[in-house]
This record gives structure tokens, sequence and C-alpha cells, in this order.
């Protein structure tokens, strides 16, 4: 779905949250751990019903986690008031409301009526939705701070390969190009092997190469020195993530042997292709450089482990799927529990031999 200005936008609706049975309690543990990843929220409450206690603790949870709360009065609480010709019992004016429970005002950003059966109402609603601020996305931070300016050229290397969707790219490389636009810069899009006759075509360098982390090593070798070379995971890993603690997650792949247990976790959820970069490619890489007989394990989507001590180290994607306070959270709870964790993106140019070159263009944000 898509609520303008905010742009896409994913809709969960809670678990359960008043439900006290046994199952009741798994419900409100999956909710919880919602609350952990939403960038906002929307609350409703009955116009003719006082806040519960539940209520209460769930908007101070959220408020705790800083999340922005859209708290809307529904002004039907009777399905069968809706043609009734008498609605004394309904509460249109919420600030009668909100003027009996003060409370509410200091948790919520936002508080206004909404009757659902009414189209001009949920249009007023999706209206409020799109002027809010959600968590993690406030300031001036882009994919491509600091690197790109007007009229810079960026070659983004793209390989068309088994793995990749038909007809369409991915994410990151459609955010990098619109990015570049933004930007007022020139976006130049190639296959792998055709990097050399585009870098030749060019009356200057490009300030930038860009490519798929699965093509780092040939893309390396097609790119003059001279010119600064990353890839989309790791511009993901600095603009979703903590760079620094993904580089120096690097020092335990050195002290990776047999037995030693490997999470691999996706952040999305599409099907496995024959060739997929995280069961498949990553896999057969870490053999190749002499890391056998590991426990690998895999999770997907919003699976991830609430206790990773048990790994030597994770290797997570870059994210695209997740919001950013997902992954900071999933950084957080590695380096909490001192468990090592890079990204695809730093991996695979570590065991290629060349993630000095490939974190240069930002190796002061790293060391600071």
């Amino acid at each position: 779905m898509e609520i303008l200005p905010l742009g896409p936008v994913v809709i969960t609706d809670t678990a359960g949250i008043d439900d006290t049975t046994e199952l009741g309690t798994l419900r409100m543990e999956k909710t919880e751990e919602v609350v952990k990843k939403i960038n906002l929220a929307v609350y409703v409450l009955r116009a003719n019903e006082e806040p519960t206690a539940d209520d209460m603790h769930w908007l101070g949870l959220l408020k705790q986690n800083n999340v922005p709360i859209a708290l809307f009065i529904n002004e039907i609480s009777d399905i069968n008031a809706i043609n009734a010709e008498n609605k004394g019992d309904v509460i249109s004016d919420t600030s009668a409301y909100v003027e009996t429970h003060k409370g509410l005002s200091d948790l919520a950003t936002v508080i206004g009526s909404a009757d659902f059966t009414s189209k001009a109402k949920r249009l007023e609603l999706l209206d409020l939705l799109g002027g809010l601020t959600p968590l993690d996305v406030e300031g001036d931070q882009t994919l491509l701070q600091g690197l790109v300016e007007e009229g810079d050229t960026i070659i983004l290397v793209c390989p068309i390969d088994s793995a990749a969707p038909k007809g369409r790219l991915i994410l990151p490389q459609v955010q990098t190009i619109r990015e570049i636009l933004d930007y007022k810069g020139l976006a130049l899009v190639c296959q792998t092997e055709e990097l050399p006759a585009m870098i030749n075509s060019l009356k200057n360098p490009p300030k930038m190469v860009i490519c798929d982390s699965q093509a780092f090593d040939r893309v390396d070798e097609l790119t003059p020195d001279t010119i600064p070379l990353t890839s989309f995971s790791i511009l993901m890993a600095r603009f979703k993530g903590k760079l620094q603690d993904l580089v120096a997650g690097v020092e335990a792949i050195k002290n990776l042997k047999s037995g030693s247990k490997v999470l691999i976790s996706e952040g999305c959820t599409h099907r496995r292709q024959c060739d997929d970069i995280g069961t498949v490619k990553i896999p057969n890489l870490l053999k190749k450089q002499g890391h056998i007989d590991l426990q690998l394990e895999f999770t997907s989507g919003g699976a991830f482990p609430k206790d990773v001590s048990q790994y030597d180290l994770i290797i997570h994607c870059g994210a695209c799927m997740l919001t950013r306070r997902e992954v900071l959270r999933r950084i957080e709870c590695a380096v909490v529990q001192g468990t090592p964790i890079v990204n695809y993106g730093v991996l695979i140019a570590a065991l290629h031999g060349i993630l000095e070159r490939a974190i240069s263009p930002f190796i002061d944000e790293i060391k600071g």
C-alpha cells in the first residue's frame, strides 16, 4: 500500500492486546516484537468506553520506544447505530473525550476522530497519517549522502543472472538510481562485462562505480584503481545500520573453524532460486576460502533469534526490505550479546581481499 507523501508502507495488525488466555500471552509477545520494529503506530479507542489499563500500557510502551502515535477515537462503536435515528450516544467531537482523559494527549502525536464507515473520514485519516514523520526517517540522511554532487557520473553494475528478478531491478539498484537523479547526477547502468567499454566511452572517469556484491571480484579487476568502488549492500549497511560494527565483525571470519555456528539472515521472503546468494553462493564462497564443515542456520523475513550468543558469526543481507530501526535492533542485539555480525557486501569484499577498497569512500566515517 502507498500513503502519500510517506510512500510505500507495510501495515501490520496487532496479534492481540487484551487476550488473557495462554494463547493471548503468545499474541502479546508477538505484538511487543512488532513495537520494536514499527515506525508509526495507529491506535483506536471507542468513544463510549474508558481507556483500559491495557490501552494505557500499550500507548505507554509505544511512547517509551519513541514511536509516533496517531490516536483515533472511533465515533461509532455500535454497528447498529449507523442507520439509527437516535445517535445521541455517538460522540463526534474528540475534544470532550481527550479533555476527560488528559493523559492521552501526552502519549499521542496526533489525536483525531475516526468513523471507519465513512469514506470521507477514511481519507481524512490517511491524510493525517501522511503528514506525520515516522520514526527513523527524520533528518536529511540519504543512501548516497556526501557521495554524489550535481553533474557527477556514477556507473552502476547490475548483473542479470539466474537469481535476478525477471523484468526488473532489485530495490537497492532502483533506490540508488533514484537518488542519483535527485542529486542531478548521471546514472549509467551496465552488466559486469560491459563495464570496461562504458568506462572507456566516457570523456572523464566516473565519480564512482557501485556494483552488486556478487560481482565484487570481477568488477574490482575491471575497474581502474583510481576509481572508487563499493557495492549496493555496503551502501545499505551505511544507510540503515552501523557500518563500523559490520566492518568490525570481519575479524571473526578468520576464527571460523570446523563446527563453528553461523547464522545467515535474510530480511526478505522471496522464493529461493537455484543460485540464491544467502543459501548457495555465500556458503560456497566460505567453503572456497577454506571454511568447511560450518554449522549454518538460516532465517528470513521478520524472523531473527532473540538469543544470538550461540553463534560465532552472523551474516546479514543488505536489509533493503527492513526498516532502519529493525536493522539497528538486530545489530545491537548481536553487539550486546558479543556476537560478531557482518553483512553480505562486507563479507564478500573481505573474502575477496578488497574490503579496504570497498569501504574507502566511507573510511573517515568508520574511523570516526
